[in-house]
């Protein structure tokens, strides 16, 4: 199946065939948008589904991941956000729904997207540093 729709994290039918292959790719709506790669990736066939962290319900975008974990076949998943540190919730709602679902077979690998570039690079829990929050800064300030 080369077409994918819906692709917002909260819209997808845990069961949607686009959702039983081998890979799934989880992003943040910004991240698809400022790194021409990720596009591309769902141009390519590649199942990707999006959502932001901050501005829907967290608790039911949580909800929809372990759901969507329990029922695909996917055993690879890439999680891509922003650098900014309001969009890391969603590597955390990934590695929790995973853990969740209970199957053992899912290999979770996180990364982020930079602002400045739109270069990707993996993802540290717990680490900020000064370009993230500069970034933050910018966003919240429209500077």
């Amino acid at each position: 199946m080369g077409f994918q729709w819906p692709v917002k994290i909260l819209l997808v039918h845990p069961k949607a065939p686009f959702l039983q292959k081998e890979k799934l790719v989880i992003a943040a709506d910004c991240s698809v948008l400022l790194n021409r790669g990720l596009g591309e990736k769902f141009g390519k066939g590649e199942t990707v589904i999006i959502g932001c962290p901050l501005l829907e319900d967290p608790d039911r975008t949580f909800s929809k991941l372990r759901l969507v974990f329990k029922e695909t076949n996917a055993k690879k998943v890439e999680v891509y956000t922003m650098e900014v540190p309001c969009c890391h919730a969603l590597h955390y709602m990934a590695l929790k729904a995973s853990s969740e679902a209970e199957r053992g077979d899912i290999e979770v690998k996180n990364y982020i997207v930079r602002v400045e570039g739109g270069r990707i690079e993996e993802f540290k829990p717990g680490v900020v540093d000064e370009s993230m929050i500069e970034a933050e800064r910018k966003a919240h300030r429209g500077a």
